[in-house]
């Protein structure tokens, strides 16, 4: 069902947030010990937590599909740009199988299931080993936003045309570009500031693909104009995830202490390796088709 205007910090907000909400807090529980208060109207102490900042909440429901296979899964999404985010991954019924929590600075990977965690600082390799996407804590949160992989000052806008197939008619586009560094990044729109329809991004040195990706079903009228589906394609393994909202994304009330959660107490550290498509973090918390 689609949200009819986002929530603001100090308003209630809709049904599908409240929702949303009550599911990412109780995970929050279940998972790390923090006590969050949640009531049986779904809003928690949270919403009026004075050091709660605007942020970004959703969940999804992801299909996967690659070379070991078709998998099925949901993840709740708590973004805080510029830097911190947190991704929960649910398998069919019960809370969490799988906490990823960025602060700007670390990484927390968390098992509830098996009381295991790892933790390393959050560079792309970091989270390519327990995600499996190549990519930093600010070009996921860019990612999943459909918003460029730099900032509005050093992203470069183009007027791109061709002639169509019909004769005497030619198409137009804006294309978006980001200074080369660590990644290349080249993405679509229909108008200068416009919404993103397409982008793709690739190795910096090398300029091999890495993904691709398409935005569909943005939210309408007031506030940030978020994807609700996004389709992508990880070149190096020729593995497709598609993810649709199924609550969100909105506009909520969201504490920074969701992003440095404490590690539970008797929980081990050991080093957690994963990816989309792989046995083992991501694909323990799918149910996967052979």
């Amino acid at each position: 069902m689609r949200n009819q205007a986002p929530s603001i910090p100090g308003s209630s907000p809709g049904p599908a947030g409240r929702r949303l909400t009550a599911l990412v807090l109780a995970a929050l529980v279940i998972a790390s010990g923090t006590p969050c208060c949640v009531t049986p109207s779904g809003s928690s102490d949270l919403q009026s937590s004075p050091g709660a900042l605007a942020g970004y909440r959703a969940l999804f429901k992801v299909v996967t599909d690659g070379p070991r296979g078709r998998a099925h899964f949901r993840m709740a999404a708590a973004l805080l740009p510029p830097e911190r985010l947190r991704l929960e991954f649910f398998g069919p019924v019960g809370g969490p199988r799988l906490i990823v929590a960025v602060d700007g600075a670390e990484v927390l990977a968390i098992i509830p299931g098996e009381r295991r965690y790892d933790a390393a600082p959050a560079s792309a390799e970091t989270l390519d080993r327990i995600l499996g996407l190549p990519l930093n804590a600010p070009q996921v949160i860019a990612l999943l936003s459909g918003r460029p992989m730099c900032s509005s000052e050093t992203a470069e806008q183009q007027v791109q045309t061709k002639l169509a197939a019909t004769f005497g008619r030619t198409l137009a586009w804006v294309e978006v570009t980001c200074p080369p560094d660590d990644i290349r990044y080249e993405a679509r729109c229909q108008d200068r500031g416009g919404i993103l329809r397409e982008a793709s991004v690739r190795e910096g040195l090398t300029g091999a693909m890495i993904l691709q990706v398409q935005y569909e079903d943005h939210e309408t009228g007031a506030g940030p104009r978020w994807p609700r589906r996004i389709r992508m394609k990880l070149a190096r393994d020729n593995t497709r995830i598609d993810l649709e909202a199924v609550e969100g994304p909105v506009v909520s009330p969201t504490s920074p202490a969701i992003f440095a959660p404490p590690v539970p107490e008797g929980f081990e550290k050991r080093s957690l390796l994963a990816s989309p498509t792989a046995p083992g973090l991501l694909g323990s918390t799918s149910d996967r088709e052979k």
